[in-house]
């Protein structure tokens, strides 16, 4: 087997993009220039392939990262809520019953086209707007390391993902503003997704003090690397646990705008094909708009993380 080639990705700051990987023939030598791209690349690889991906390829693709985490909204407490007349059922049997449905517990499918038929489907206007910067998952315990979105159709114009690289925001944080994050742990809320759009199951908070969500440190060590990054999931119904509400947004303002500076930024355009990997331990993320009168049709898994780890 050949070796990959790999080269940084163009107009970027960060990132590398990846060509020559079959999924289904990956060796031990492939596995080891994947992570050494990583450690150099930031957390961001692109994958270049100039098809579309089988279901086995993309599951391939994402064992090279870690062991598969269930797609949010599949399974009680990861993503979804309870309702009334749902069942006092193990992980296992949730699993069970979604296999049997047909339903791939891991994969997540992004857009306005309904994965079963492949027509489009009509959404609210929100839906196309732009969203809102975050970590994927971060409301859990352990949030997925790894986002591998695979592009299967994609609009003549928008759509674009944006990163933020939350180990060079770290590196730059006022000393000022380092002093008053020491130590502090913020919840990162499960309501809304980054669309904006209601989870299932979900109620809305009537603070973020009483959103539903786990609390992490913001800044977090990222052993792989041993880099320090921020974490700061998604704004909305963010709180610093323990602090009066206006000052908790006062300070969470703050941080975002550092956060999120252009500086720190790249821009991805999407070409049909493509799995992009991303290491939420260090990015930030956020779709741009795009028309409605458009489709957008992406696959998307992650991999089970790791507890945080205070910097």
């Amino acid at each position: 087997m050949t070796d990959l080639q790999i080269a940084p990705l163009p107009d970027a700051i960060f990132g590398a993009e990846i060509a020559g990987l079959d999924p289904l023939n990956i060796t031990d030598r492939h596995v080891t220039q994947i992570w050494d791209a990583h450690r150099e690349a930031l957390g961001l690889l692109c994958f270049r392939f100039d098809r579309l991906l089988e279901a086995e390829e993309h599951h391939a693709i994402t064992a090279v990262f870690g062991e598969s985490e269930f797609a949010p909204g599949r399974i009680v407490g990861i993503g979804r809520g309870r309702a009334d007349d749902d069942l006092e059922r193990t992980v296992e049997e949730q699993v069970e019953d979604l296999v049997a449905r047909g339903i791939d517990p891991f994969m997540t499918y992004l857009g306005n086209v309904n994965p079963n038929t492949l027509e489009k489907t009509d959404l609210p206007d929100k839906f196309f707007g732009e969203w809102e910067w975050h970590t994927d998952m971060s409301y859990i315990e352990v949030p997925p390391t790894f986002s591998l979105l695979h592009s299967r159709e994609i609009p003549n114009d928008g759509g674009a993902t944006s990163y933020a690289s939350q180990v060079m925001a770290a590196a730059e944080l006022p000393d000022d503003l380092r002093t008053q994050v020491d130590g502090i742990l913020v919840k990162h809320d499960s309501t809304y997704g980054s669309s904006g759009l209601k989870r299932p199951g979900m109620v809305e908070p009537v603070t973020p003090i009483d959103a539903i969500g786990h609390p992490h440190p913001v800044l977090r060590r990222v052993p792989a690397t041993g880099q320090e990054a921020l974490f700061l999931g998604r704004r909305t119904n963010a709180y610093v646990m323990g602090m009066k509400l206006d000052e908790s947004e006062a300070l969470l303002d703050e941080l975002w705008e550092h956060a999120t500076q252009p500086r720190f930024r790249y821009v991805h355009d999407w070409a049909i094909g493509q799995v992009v990997v991303w290491d939420n331990r260090m990015l930030l993320h956020h779709r741009n708009p795009f028309d409605a009168s458009e489709r957008r049709f992406m696959w998307r898994t992650q991999t089970r993380g790791e507890a945080v780890i205070p910097a």
